[in-house]
C-alpha cells in the first residue's frame, strides 16, 4: 500500500514498477489471443475480444496515471482522474448514493461539554458523528472502520492524543485522517502532533466556518485516498487474473500445438512419396508444399489408375482451401480421403466425379460449421493425354520447344462446397502432351507471395523460371523455382501457403 504523502518522483518509481510487471504478461496475453482466434471455434472468439480489449484499457489505464505523475499530480488526484474516466462511474443508485454520503466523524474528547458542542455542530453542517470519552474507547470503537474522520483530544487522563495518534499511525488505520484539538494554543504541540501524521491541529472554541473547511479538506483527501487504494488493489487484482489467464492460455496454447502438430504430421504423411512418383509410368513428377502456418490449407496428390482393358494412368489433384490453419487443413484432410475414395472405386465421369465430390465435402461443412471451400483441379493422365478439369489456377504447359500456354480454368468447374450442385460448371479440357513437354500446376500463395516492397512473385515469373529451366529434370525444376522465390522475398516469409507441381513427359 502506498504511503499518504507519496510525491510525484515517487509515484513514478510506482508506475514504472507496475508497467514493468504487467505489459510483458499483457503482451504475451494479447500475442495469445491473436494467435487462438486465427484457430479458435466461433463460440470462443467473443471472449478473445473481451479479453485482448481489457488488456489494452488496462494498459490504457497504467500510461494515463504515469503521464499524471509526470506533470507532477498527486497520485490520489491522477488516480481519481482515471478511476472517474475508465472505472468509477455509479453503475447503480446504491453506488451514487454512496458517493453523495456525508463523513462519518469520531469526536474524542473527555469532556461532555466539548463533545456536545462539537456534534452538535456537526450535525448542524450535515455531518454524521459518534461521540466517545478516553482514548481508550476511541480505540475499541476506530476497530470497526466506520470513520472517515476523527476529531482528537490532545489532552486525556488516561491515554493522551498522543498515544492514540501514534498508535493510529502503527495500525491498520493509519488512513484515517486526524485533526487534533487543544484548549492550548501552542506552536510545539501542533508542530508534534504534524510530525506524528496528524493532518491539521485547531484550537478552542472552533471558529464555526474554519471548522467546516478543515474537515471538507480532510474528508476530501480521504475519499481520494480510498480511490487511491481501490485503484491499486484493481490494478493488483487485474494483474492477477492476467497472470492466471496468461497461464491458462499457455495450457490451452500446448494442448493446441499439440493437435496443431498431429494434424500437421497426418498432411504430411498422406503426400506422395518419392518413390511413388517415380513409379508413375510416362510422367516425371516433383511436388512442393510449404505451409504458411503449422497446418496448410493446399491440396496435392498423385493416384495411380487403372483403367478397363488393365491400361495404367495417373489421376494429379490440386486445391486450395480457403484461409490457412487448422480449420482449412481439416478440409484438406477430408478433400483428400474422398478423392481417393473415387480413385479407388474406378469412377471416371468427371462430371459424377465431381458431383459426389462436392456433395460429401458441402455436407461436412454445413455439419462442422467449418465455413470453408476450395478451388480444385483434377488432371487425368493416359497416353500422352491430360484431361483438365475443375476449377483453380491457370495451368502452365511449357513445351519442348519452348512456345508457352496459360490455361485457364474459370469455365471447367466451381469452387468445392460452396454450392449443393455444380455439375452444370463442370467442363473437361483436354491437353495432348509430347516428350520433353512440361505441366506446372501451383496455388496462388506462390504467385502472390510478396516480398518487403509489396511486389508479388508473380505468375510471369513463375513462367520465365520454368521455361528457362525446361530442359532439367521436374527436381530441379522444383529446386530452381524454391530459389528463385526465396531470393524475391528476402528476409519476408509467404503470408499463404506455396504449393505446386511440376509434371515432365518422358
Amino acid at each position: 500500500m502506498l504511503q499518504q504523502h507519496q510525491q510525484p518522483q515517487e509515484i513514478g518509481e510506482v508506475g514504472k514498477s507496475l508497467r514493468a510487471e504487467l505489459y510483458p504478461t499483457a503482451q504475451q496475453i494479447i500475442g495469445d489471443c491473436q494467435f487462438l482466434a486465427k484457430i479458435a471455434t466461433p463460440g470462443l472468439l467473443p471472449d478473445l475480444k473481451k479479453i485482448d480489449k481489457a488488456v489494452h484499457t488496462l494498459i490504457a489505464m497504467l500510461e494515463e496515471l504515469l503521464e499524471q505523475a509526470q506533470q507532477d499530480i498527486p497520485l490520489v488526484e491522477a488516480v481519481g482522474i482515471s478511476i472517474i474516466q475508465e472505472t468509477a462511474k455509479p453503475s447503480s443508485s446504491e453506488a451514487r448514493e454512496k458517493e453523495s454520503q456525508p463523513g462519518h466523524i469520531l469526536v474524542v474528547d473527555d469532556k461532555e461539554t466539548n463533545r456536545d458542542l462539537i456534534s452538535r455542530q456537526l450535525r448542524d453542517r450535515g455531518y454524521n458523528s459518534t461521540t466517545v470519552s478516553s482514548g481508550k474507547e476511541a480505540l475499541q470503537v476506530i476497530g470497526t472502520g466506520q470513520f472517515d474522520l476523527i476529531l482528537l483530544d490532545v489532552i486525556m487522563p488516561d491515554m493522551n492524543g498522543y498515544q492514540v495518534l501514534k498508535w493510529l499511525r502503527e495500525s491498520q488505520w493509519q488512513h484515517i485522517p486526524v485533526i487534533m484539538i487543544s484548549a492550548f494554543d501552542e506552536v510545539d504541540s501542533a508542530i508534534k502532533c504534524i510530525e506524528m501524521g496528524a493532518e491539521d491541529y485547531l484550537t478552542k472554541p472552533f471558529n464555526p466556518v474554519l471548522l467546516r473547511a478543515r474537515i471538507d479538506a480532510c474528508l476530501e483527501k480521504k475519499r481520494l485516498r480510498d480511490r487511491e487504494v481501490q485503484y491499486l488493489a484493481q490494478l493488483a487484482q487485474a494483474n492477477q487474473e492476467i497472470t492466471t489467464l496468461n497461464q491458462r492460455l499457455k495450457a490451452e496454447n500446448l494442448r493446441l500445438s499439440a493437435e496443431l502438430e498431429v494434424t500437421r504430421q497426418l498432411q504430411q504423411m498422406i503426400l506422395p512419396k518419392d518413390g511413388e512418383l517415380k513409379e508413375i509410368s510416362g510422367l516425371e513428377i516433383a511436388g512442393y508444399m510449404q505451409p504458411a502456418d503449422e497446418v496448410g490449407g493446399d491440396y496435392y496428390d498423385v493416384l495411380p489408375r487403372v483403367l478397363p482393358q488393365a491400361a495404367l494412368g495417373v489421376r494429379i489433384g490440386i486445391g486450395d482451401v480457403t484461409g490457412h490453419g487448422l480449420k482449412s487443413g481439416v478440409l484438406m484432410l477430408m478433400v483428400q480421403t474422398a478423392i481417393r475414395t473415387l480413385t479407388e472405386i474406378n469412377e471416371t465421369n468427371p462430371i459424377k466425379f465431381f458431383d459426389i465430390l462436392n456433395r460429401t465435402i458441402y455436407n461436412n461443412i454445413e455439419r462442422t460449421n467449418l465455413n470453408r471451400h476450395l478451388t480444385l483441379s483434377i488432371l487425368d493422365y493416359q497416353d500422352g493425354i491430360l484431361e483438365l478439369c475443375g476449377q483453380h489456377e491457370k495451368v502452365i504447359v511449357v513445351r519442348s520447344s519452348g512456345e508457352l500456354e496459360q490455361i485457364d480454368t474459370v469455365d471447367l468447374g466451381f469452387p468445392i462446397g460452396l454450392d449443393l450442385d455444380i455439375t452444370e460448371f463442370v467442363k473437361v479440357k483436354k491437353i495432348p502432351l509430347n516428350p520433353g513437354d512440361i505441366v506446372v500446376l501451383y496455388t496462388d500463395g506462390l504467385t502472390e507471395a510478396e516480398n518487403s516492397h509489396e511486389i508479388e512473385y508473380g505468375l510471369e515469373r513463375l513462367c520465365q523460371s520454368v521455361s528457362s529451366n525446361r530442359n532439367l529434370p521436374p527436381e530441379e525444376i522444383k529446386q530452381s523455382i524454391v530459389r528463385d522465390l526465396e531470393n524475391h522475398l528476402g528476409e519476408e516469409k509467404p503470408f499463404d501457403d506455396v504449393t505446386f507441381l511440376i509434371l515432365k513427359k518422358t
